[in-house]
């Protein structure tokens, strides 16, 4: 019997079902399963995702574990478990389960497949707690139980293989058994789109919404969003407005794939065009694109289109407005901060500009490593396994 299991720990959707290659091993005669650890593990998350009205992937082998009994079920037939793939973090309910596995057994697949330029001076530890401290006993003993795990007991359990893309997960690699040398999940849908022709330029740019007010992240984590909505929107706006009239073109929003924006019945980008789910297209067929920070971007790099960074003051004051500053540099540029220019003032032509070296570069660190197959990443990675 070939069995693999997915372990994860954020809702299964239609998205996560293809981004994770299910059908691929299941094409390839394995009989696959996805245990999601988030009605457990993040029952905050759950409860929010599903009042959302969001629809989860239903497919056999899917199980939502609910809680210590359900896993331990699970576990019950984990000896015809042949491996893994590790998508959780280093939690209490994630370490249990894949400890669990590793003891049955099965080899474990850890992917760094969605790397991202990471701001060279993190906050240190000692500050997370003390901001911990100050929001009460429980975030406290959250963010202790979180080091503990990630830095102690998660380091324990060794990893059979590592999928890594492009030459900043070369350290997962470092820790790991084997290496497959692959892409991330966004490279698929960029070699999908590129065998139906090449990148065009229509006369539209595009934002890249990473749904700032009301992601699901700030769920995870139990803080306030890093933005409020009623200071970020007019400002976000009034900048794609600006940049509307100055290149003379139109502006669409590529929104996050679990934006609720259609729930909460609020024109947070007034009349701007909307899609979801077509992000790569939309970058495949614009003049440029707006961003902050998304994954998204290296759309931008793999077609080639010019980019321009924004950021505002409640960005610049978290941790994503560092990694706005990161990512930018990353492709030459400097993030516009919306709340101190005169929007008329800026030459947003001049903003077009594209340092293909760097381009070039992000690819290499970020997206592809170099010589990897030009195969759709899950094809690589079971390739591998099959011949282990």
């Amino acid at each position: 019997m070939k069995r693999v299991v997915y372990l994860i720990e954020q809702p299964f959707d239609e998205r996560n079902f293809e981004r994770f290659g299910i059908q691929a091993w299941i094409d390839r005669q394995w009989d696959v399963e996805v245990w999601d650890l988030t009605p457990w593990a993040h029952p905050r998350v759950w409860e929010d995702f599903t009042r959302r009205g969001h629809g989860l992937k239903q497919f056999a082998g899917y199980i939502p574990i609910t809680g210590a009994r359900a896993l331990q079920a699970s576990l019950g037939s984990a000896a015809t478990i042949r491996c893994f793939v590790d998508l959780t973090g280093a939690g209490f309910h994630s370490v249990r389960a894949k400890a669990a596995l590793k003891r049955a057994g099965a080899k474990r697949i850890v992917c760094a497949v969605g790397s991202i330029p990471v701001p060279e001076h993190d906050t240190p530890l000692a500050s997370r707690l003390v901001k911990a401290v100050s929001r009460g006993p429980g975030a406290a003993r959250k963010q202790l139980s979180a080091a503990f795990f990630s830095r102690v007991v998660a380091p324990r359990i060794p990893a059979d293989w590592a999928v890594i893309a492009g030459t900043e997960s070369m350290a997962l690699a470092r820790s790991s058994l084997g290496v497959v040398k692959a892409h991330n999940f966004d490279y698929d849908i960029y070699l999908k789109l590129m065998r139906s022709g090449p990148a065009g330029a229509e006369d539209y740019v595009v934002f890249i919404d990473q749904d700032y007010c009301f992601h699901l992240e700030f769920v995870y984590m139990n803080t306030p969003p890093v933005v409020t909505a009623e200071r970020y929107f007019p400002l976000i706006c009034n900048a794609l407005e600006a940049i509307s009239a100055a290149l003379e073109l139109e502006i669409r929003i590529a929104a996050h794939p679990r934006a609720s924006y259609e729930q909460r019945q609020e024109p947070f980008f007034r009349k701007f065009r909307m899609e979801r789910g077509r992000t790569a297209e939309m970058i495949k067929g614009c003049r440029a694109v707006v961003c902050h920070d998304s994954t998204a971007i290296q759309y931008a790099v793999l077609f080639g289109k010019p980019t321009i960074f924004v950021t505002t003051d409640e960005l610049s004051r978290a941790y994503e407005g560092r990694s706005i500053e990161k990512a930018a540099a990353e492709l030459g540029k400097k993030p516009i901060n919306l709340d101190r220019v005169d929007l008329r003032a800026v030459d947003w032509r001049d903003e077009l500009t594209i340092d293909f070296e760097k381009y070039a570069s992000y690819r290499n660190k970020y997206v592809k490593t170099e010589g990897s197959p030009e195969l759709p990443l899950w094809s690589i990675v079971i390739d591998q396994v099959e011949q282990t």
